[in-house]
């Protein structure tokens, strides 16, 4: 299962196929009934973390069940490619498997690449559902490293903010490690800076034996960063262990990003830094976007000023890691959603850009062109709006914007499938309007528990 170097610097991944196969039961089943074994196969995490996350996964391929066909029929000969990244979380390995597999009807080839302990053992037991076959002798070769962002949740607390309740949520940061939302920069208003610390500090807890040991190696070499660096260190000065929670005053979340340039994860340490006013922390983000911000405020003007200004495209408000499958969830720059009828039609049009010798980087020119042949194209008339709804009491908005088609150019992790109407038909005018909206616009959901932040 492992890629293998070969010669002139190529990189061979072994090729599985997956072909749908009734008898086989689906995939959903296969993970629910292998639940136990799923959790324990992942390797280094906390087995609360990595339950928490395969549980969240089995929600959202639940809601991917439920989905009516979308029209879109494939040909017989379609040849489907789908390339998954062991660097990610099990969550999104899942999601990335099962929305491809609800986006075909005749299968496609698999190939996995990337090096992560963490989901190794993971991805083997999946593969161990009878739809998947391994395919001896088919290789993919790879010319260049497939780039991965990095991802994390930043939290962005105002003086108008309940500091109990965000003093809270960010000193039990550290129970998500894995997930790409994990919550790794804070910014905090310069004129409650020391209280919020204070409080901090005071509620951090030890790390249990599991997370000192999923922890300590990048916790030291972080630690030796942020020295390098003059940072100030927060911990709890009663907690005499070496492997700690521990948030750092740094100048910026550039050096979490280290020490490891192919490393997915930032790094265990909270980066903390100071702002002003709210202009300069939707600047000091945007700046810095790792993919999700956790908001605190409780005035609402300024929640929204702030949440439709920042780039991140998800924002949960005076809440963490809210999810809704009905809406589209995206926490990688570059990558597929999760959850919602536009993750699946996504595995339809998209696909990740593998490096060969023919096609040594991503073309902007070969995209437009598969772009255009995705139906009529008439730029003018990409679908917008805003949806809305209401689940347990959150207040979920989705904002759909255009997004520059010029985007999908040399250096974009995805590129469109190319002689998309070669592979197959399409049943009416609503499915060209469903696939342009998927490559031409880009959504951001805002998560807001009304009635616990705001009055209704």
């Amino acid at each position: 299962m492992s890629s293998s170097a070969g010669t002139n610097n190529l990189s061979l991944l072994d090729c599985y196929s997956y072909a749908v196969n009734a008898e086989s039961g689906t995939f959903l089943n296969y993970v629910t009934m292998h639940k136990a074994a799923l959790i324990d196969s992942v390797q280094l995490l906390p087995k609360e973390e990595a339950a928490a996350g395969i549980e969240l996964a089995l929600s959202f391929m639940q809601h991917y069940m439920r989905l009516e066909d979308d029209g879109l029929v494939d040909k017989q000969e379609a040849k489907h490619r789908v390339l998954i990244d062991r660097r990610k979380s099990p969550f999104e390995i899942l999601l990335d498997l099962h929305a491809s597999m609800r986006a075909t009807c005749v299968g496609f080839k698999l190939y996995f690449y990337g090096e992560n302990p963490i989901t190794c053992e993971f991805i083997k037991l999946l593969l161990q559902f009878p739809s998947f076959s391994n395919r001896d002798g088919d290789q993919l070769a790879l010319t260049a490293e497939i780039p991965l962002h990095r991802a994390f949740c930043t939290m962005l607390v105002f003086d108008s903010c309940d500091l109990e309740s965000a003093s809270d949520r960010l000193a039990a940061a550290w129970s998500t490690n894995n997930a790409p939302w994990a919550i790794r920069s804070v910014m905090v208003q310069e004129n409650i800076k020391d209280d919020f610390v204070q409080l901090v500090r005071s509620k951090l807890k030890p790390f249990s034996e599991s997370q000192k040991r999923l922890l300590k190696d990048p916790l030291m070499k972080a630690l030796d960063v942020a020295k390098s660096l003059g940072a100030q260190l927060v911990q709890n000065d009663a907690d005499a262990s070496e492997v700690k929670p521990t948030l750092a005053f740094v100048p910026g979340v550039q050096y979490l990003l280290s020490p490891s340039a192919s490393a997915a994860e930032p790094s265990p340490i909270v980066v903390l830094s100071a702002f002003r006013t709210a202009k300069e922390a939707l600047a000091l983000v945007n700046s810095n976007d790792g993919g999700s911000v956790s908001l605190w405020s409780e005035e609402l003007s300024l929640t929204f000023e702030v949440a439709y200004g920042l780039r991140s495209q998800t924002v949960w408000v005076n809440s963490y890691a809210e999810f809704n499958p009905d809406c589209p969830y995206t926490f990688r720059k570059e990558d597929f959603c999760y959850g919602s009828d536009y993750a699946v039609c996504e595995k339809k049009v998209k696909t990740v850009f593998a490096p060969s010798a023919a096609h040594p980087s991503n073309s902007g020119e070969r995209n437009r062109v598969a772009v255009k042949s995705l139906g009529t194209y008439v730029a003018d008339t990409r679908g917008r709006g805003n949806t809305v709804q209401m689940k347990n009491g959150v207040h979920y908005e989705t904002i759909s914007s255009p997004a520059d088609v010029e985007a999908y150019g040399e250096n974009h992790r995805l590129a469109i499938s190319d002689n998309f109407w070669d592979s197959y038909v399409s049943l009416d005018a609503f499915d060209r309007r469903f696939l342009l909206d998927t490559v031409y616009n880009q959504r951001k959901v805002i998560c807001i528990p009304y009635g616990v932040t705001f009055a209704n």
